[in-house]
């Protein structure tokens, strides 16, 4: 982790106009194609919830600014940032899930198995790692293709990225499902929106 010098930061006038606005968040969804993933990758027995969360995570990782975060007063900038997905619980209830991100898909994804099952045995929705700031949020809503969200955050200088996506649609062969990103606007601008789906879309191609 690197605290960044917002004297000579690039963003500095970007970062000074919103971080002085009480909604400074912004959140967009589109379509992803994830056609090799349900066609290809699944038959194999690759489950379509981790890949999709890896794609995700690579693309975040590739990202500076979604590797920044908001402490204090300053910019801080780390390494590599983790998964915090939600998982299911008794009673249709959900609680928060961490692991370690890998950068090979094995190693992510018996990561993430491993981790989902632990999760799935919490009785109750506790943030466990309220002191961590490496971390990016996500959530699945299978049941639905939602064409927007918000996602509820602690207060205008929460930073944290966050990534939902939703039910798979197929028309004409091909399949697709939505992503919804938001990201705080004083860290990252439609430029790098538009950056994380196109990484997430190479990471799903990957799969053929």
């Amino acid at each position: 982790m690197k605290t960044l010098d917002l004297h000579d930061w690039p963003r500095k006038s970007l970062y000074d106009y919103f971080r002085t606005l009480p909604s400074p968040h912004f959140s967009l969804t589109a379509d992803v194609d994830v056609t090799a993933l349900i066609t290809k990758a699944k038959p194999r027995g690759i489950a379509p919830f981790s890949a999709v969360l890896y794609a995700v995570m690579r693309a975040a990782n590739r990202i500076p600014e979604f590797r920044q975060r908001l402490d204090g007063p300053d910019v801080v900038e780390f390494d590599t940032v983790h998964p915090a997905p939600t998982v299911p619980i008794d009673g249709d209830r959900f609680a928060f899930c961490y692991f370690d991100y890998a950068d090979r898909w094995p190693d992510f994804d018996h990561a993430c198995a491993r981790a989902i099952e632990t999760g799935k045995q919490q009785t109750e929705l506790k943030d466990d790692a309220a002191h961590r700031l490496d971390l990016v949020f996500t959530t699945c809503l299978p049941w639905l293709h939602f064409t927007s969200m918000h996602h509820p955050v602690q207060g205008p200088d929460d930073s944290f990225p966050r990534v939902a996506w939703g039910k798979f649609t197929e028309q004409n062969g091909r399949w697709t499902m939505p992503v919804n990103l938001q990201v705080h606007h004083a860290l990252a601008d439609g430029l790098h929106a538009g950056r994380f789906y196109q990484y997430m879309q190479e990471t799903l191609d990957g799969f053929e």
